[in-house]
């Protein structure tokens, strides 16, 4: 008797365990699926289930019928991704941030201790100016244009 409530208290707590991981995990699927759709990136959480909610959201704005049955001010709003929270943050984090968010590398430009990274975004058309001095963005600027920004 006491084998049978022994095995039926350690299956009892690994059911709990496994619904609770469960609930963590669809958490962060819809944490990250709501921030990316909304264009933020979390960059302290880098969890699976935290990716996966993110690249669904993206997939998700890939899809939706054209811009033109939208309505404007939600498309214009919506169509540009948040770059400002990059200030202060180190470079390689913002790198990191700024890949995550659908960014690449377009050009850069050295001048003394600082360096300036031209990053492009195809599905917003941003084109991003990133100046990095002593390891950290000290400022993030749209530019509206650039050669390599296309």
């Amino acid at each position: 008797m006491k084998i049978a409530i022994l095995t039926a208290a350690l299956l009892s707590a690994a059911v709990t365990q496994t619904v609770f991981a469960s609930t963590v995990a669809e958490r962060e699927y819809k944490r990250g699926y709501d921030d990316c759709l909304h264009g933020r990136y979390d960059q302290d959480q880098h969890g699976e289930s935290y990716k996966k909610g993110c690249r669904a959201a993206e997939d998700e704005g890939q899809t939706h019928a054209p811009a033109a049955h939208k309505d404007t001010a939600t498309t214009t709003h919506a169509s540009h991704v948040k770059v400002s929270d990059l200030k202060g943050m180190g470079s390689i984090k913002a790198i990191d941030a700024m890949t995550a968010r659908g960014f690449r590398s377009v050009d850069s430009i050295t001048s003394g201790d600082t360096l300036y990274d031209i990053y492009y975004n195809a599905k917003t058309h941003q084109c991003i100016q990133l100046t990095n001095a002593n390891n950290h963005v000290v400022s993030v600027n749209d530019i509206g244009k650039h050669p390599n920004c296309k």
